[in-house]
């Protein structure tokens, strides 16, 4: 089928997926640095990846260490995107083979992440993929980005207005992004890594369910 634009996710997708390390380490500098030294489990994971409600974590840090929760969140998200830097330079986080021939296309495209803006702009870059595309949209550093999040298609739908797309596909590995494209009404296709072999979809079933960029390119422009 021919697409008047072609939206693509970053992570898992174009380069490979964040070390957890990353994570990690962005949550416990974060945490040190507001003076908590010795974090519970839930303040942890509330910073590694905001496995609790937003107020909720808010109410509990500003309660239990006066601490605004909103300011350690956007410290963690700059450490985050600092430290994928690391992890690019390290060859831990690489690009995936195909991600420069898959986003050649004859058509626009785009890339719309739940990862943060400058860690799009920052990891692509070093691929030399950002000029592959019209526009990039990732997370700002804040928590109110939090709800934004796939499979919300809020920065879906901005991408494809600025493309000027009627029909389009997105391009993901998480069945939050196959939602995400459902839920602005365009095809999806599924990469199904090897991280991702046993995925089912409890909702939405992805348009193309593929094994890699370039089955994904033969599949919607033929082989």
């Amino acid at each position: 089928m021919e697409y008047d634009a072609v939206v693509f996710d970053m992570d898992g997708v174009l380069v490979e997926r964040t070390p957890s390390w990353v994570f990690d380490e962005a949550a416990t500098e974060a945490l040190a640095a507001a003076g908590i030294d010795d974090p519970t489990d839930y303040e942890f994971h509330a910073v590694r990846t905001l496995n609790a409600d937003p107020q909720a974590a808010t109410d509990h840090f500003e309660t239990e260490h006066s601490v605004d929760f909103p300011t350690l969140w956007s410290r963690r998200d700059e450490l985050v995107t600092d430290k994928q830097a690391t992890a690019v330079a390290r060859d831990e986080k690489t690009a995936y083979e195909h991600a420069a021939a898959a986003t050649k296309l004859s058509v626009p495209t785009a890339v719309v992440s739940n990862n943060l803006q400058r860690a799009v702009e920052t990891v692509l870059g070093a691929f030399d993929l950002v000029d592959r595309f019209e526009t990039l949209y990732g997370l700002a550093p804040d928590l109110s980005e939090h709800d934004k999040r796939k499979p919300n298609p809020v920065y879906l739908r901005q991408a494809l207005d600025e493309l000027d797309a009627d029909d389009a596909v997105y391009v993901g590995d998480r069945p939050s992004d196959v939602a995400a494209a459902h839920n602005a009404g365009i095809d999806s296709a599924f990469v199904r890594r090897p991280f991702a072999t046993d995925t089912t979809f409890d909702g939405d079933e992805p348009t193309y369910d593929v094994d890699s960029l370039a089955a994904f390119r033969d599949a919607i422009y033929g082989s």
